[in-house]
């Protein structure tokens, strides 16, 4: 059996998203949400919510689907998610935007009023926690209709360690962030697309 190659690259094209993907599949959720059908309409707030949430935190899908309402910075009163699921049994904290506690908040409004601080933030139709199933289904779902193919919670995931590492050049947070044992591990975002490289070799003309 023959050894296995390790590539020094970053992640392969259809491993992450583009900016512009993540557009695309932001404007056909805002139609979906448009929608006269209050089924369709909920089914992509949820979506929306989910989509937005592991875009702009980096989490796992078991992460996502483990936190509970005493996680969130409507109730601890800081802009950071308590992660207390982590890979490995780790625990970590996750700075975020403003804007996206905003959302916890408003979500929480609308579809978890009057949950406990110790229930899940997503549940499911049965009104059991969201399985990692389940989200994997509805963006799979949900990106191809968009016109994304095999859309999943860890594109979403290394989407966000590609666009935040180009817009830090932080590794050390970075590979807080996500949760990272091991720095070698976040290195591969420093390798995939940098605007930093991308614009050296495009200005670059023999």
């Amino acid at each position: 059996m023959g050894k296995r190659i390790k590539s020094r690259s970053g992640l392969p094209p259809n491993k992450y998203l583009t900016r512009e993907q993540v557009k695309q599949l932001e404007k056909y959720n805002k139609q979906l949400q448009d929608s006269a059908n209050k089924q369709v309409r909920h089914r992509a707030n949820i979506n929306g919510m989910i989509l937005y949430v592991m875009l702009n935190s980096g989490l796992r899908a078991s992460e996502l689907c483990a936190l509970q309402m005493r996680d969130l910075p409507h109730c601890h009163g800081k802009c950071i998610i308590d992660v207390r699921k982590g890979k490995g049994c780790v625990q970590r904290s996750i700075e975020i935007s403003s804007e996206l506690a905003r959302r916890f908040k408003q979500f929480a409004k609308r579809y978890r009023k009057n949950a406990h601080p110790k229930s899940p933030l997503l549940i499911s139709e049965n009104g059991g926690p969201m399985s990692r199933g389940c989200i994997y289904s509805k963006l799979r779902i949900f990106g191809k209709a968009a016109g994304i193919e095999h859309l999943h919670p860890h594109m979403l995931r290394h989407s966000y360690g590609y666009m935040f590492y180009n817009h830090c050049k932080d590794l050390l947070m970075l590979a807080d962030q996500m949760g990272h044992k091991n720095i070698t591990t976040t290195h591969i975002y420093a390798r995939t697309n940098n605007e930093e490289r991308r614009r050296i070799a495009e200005s670059f003309v023999v």
